[in-house]
């Protein structure tokens, strides 16, 4: 048998389908940022506050980025330079999306946490939906970054 987990980190509220089922399945604490707790996530053990970021450990740190939600979060595992971006960021079959059409709080909020992304040291992107990517290096991701935030601010 595997390690086992010891936390169960759920992005933000609108995703977080059996997950009261699979916690007490692992014996894992859920983590989840104080401003999407609900009625269907009140129970999770860990609830983050404030606007971070919170390390878990030496490995792993979460980052705050409101815009689809209020209190969306990414996950930054640094071992392997890769972010858990959830509903924030994606690559999409038309190119870079943050998805306008399903955000339930804020465009603007949402396209500055995209620029919170270009301090963060990741190679791997992976969403909740898209495509996972691979850059080059950081430079690259950032190169990427940068033009679609050019374009996206044209737009508004």
């Amino acid at each position: 048998m595997l390690g086992g987990a010891r936390y169960m980190f759920l992005t933000h509220s609108d995703d977080v389908a059996d997950h009261e089922k699979w916690s007490n399945h692992l014996g894992c604490e859920r983590i989840l940022h104080l401003l999407e707790v609900d009625h269907s996530t009140a129970a999770v053990e860990i609830k983050l506050e404030g606007s971070g970021p919170w390390n878990l450990g030496d490995d792993v740190t979460l980052v705050h980025t409101p815009g689809h939600t209020e209190g969306s979060v990414c996950l930054l595992y640094k071992p392997h330079k890769v972010l858990f971006t959830g509903d924030h960021f994606a690559m999409g079959e038309l190119g870079w999306t943050i998805a306008e059409r399903y955000n339930k709080f804020s465009v603007p909020k949402q396209l500055s946490s995209v620029k919170l992304m270009l301090d963060l040291d990741f190679e791997w992107m992976l969403p909740g939906h898209g495509r996972r990517t691979k850059f080059r290096d950081v430079e690259d991701k950032n190169l990427s970054l940068r033009a679609f935030l050019e374009t996206k601010m044209q737009l508004l």
